[in-house]
């Protein structure tokens, strides 16, 4: 789709033949469909399949645009979040095992070397994971069934907003502070770290909205 060989309208190929073009499994096609459904670039049709639905438009104004149109919404997530977020680090402090904390700092990792290659929806597609390892990580059903629940609607922001550079950048910072504070076993400090990272996920928001209205 970046590269213009599919059009707005086209039909992509079936999760079968892309399997088969690409070399992967099934869930992997699924997972990536979920993504690019999530972010607006494609429409799933039942019974029809996958449809192209706009080109990948990342120009400043688009993304202003579309902040504004979604601020009220977006508020809403943000604010989901900034409640269930630090206390799943809270609890996760308290049991999480090692192995758990290696994956988040895998997925840290990962996404700080993935800064370099300015890909917005493969940045976003890791923030995700490392948000929702920090909530699995909490061992509470129900937050973690929240937090699936927030995903998609949260997928598209986090697409928009990495596409901004600065936005980027201030997340690999709050990242690595939240980390730190989870490996400290600290439980105050973990959570006043995510409240922190989420408060500034808001104000560029907030930032992007103002210039524009």
């Amino acid at each position: 789709m970046i590269s213009g060989e599919f059009v707005i309208g086209d039909k992509l190929p079936t999760e079968y033949e892309l399997c088969g073009q690409l070399g992967v499994g099934r869930s992997t096609v699924r997972e990536a469909f979920r993504v690019l459904a999530a972010t607006g670039m494609i429409e799933i049709q039942p019974g029809k399949g996958a449809f192209v639905r706009h080109n990948h438009e990342n120009s400043f104004d688009n993304i202003k645009y579309w902040f504004v149109e979604k601020h009220a919404e977006l508020s809403e997530l943000i604010e989901v979040r900034m409640a269930i977020e630090p206390l799943a680090l809270r609890l996760a402090v308290r049991q999480t095992s090692d192995q758990s904390i290696h994956q988040i700092q895998e997925i840290h990792e990962a996404f700080k070397s993935a800064v370099g290659r300015h890909n917005n929806i493969e940045l976003a597609t890791l923030d995700e994971s490392f948000h929702n390892a920090i909530i699995e990580a909490s061992g509470n059903s129900l937050l973690i069934k929240i937090g699936k629940l927030i995903n998609d609607p949260m997928m598209e922001f986090r697409s928009r907003s990495f596409a901004v550079e600065v936005h980027v950048n201030n997340a690999t910072q709050p990242h690595e502070r939240i980390l730190n504070a989870l490996l400290a076993k600290d439980e105050k400090a973990s959570a006043r770290a995510m409240l922190d990272h989420l408060d500034i996920a808001r104000e560029d928001m907030e930032k992007v909205v103002q210039n524009i209205t």
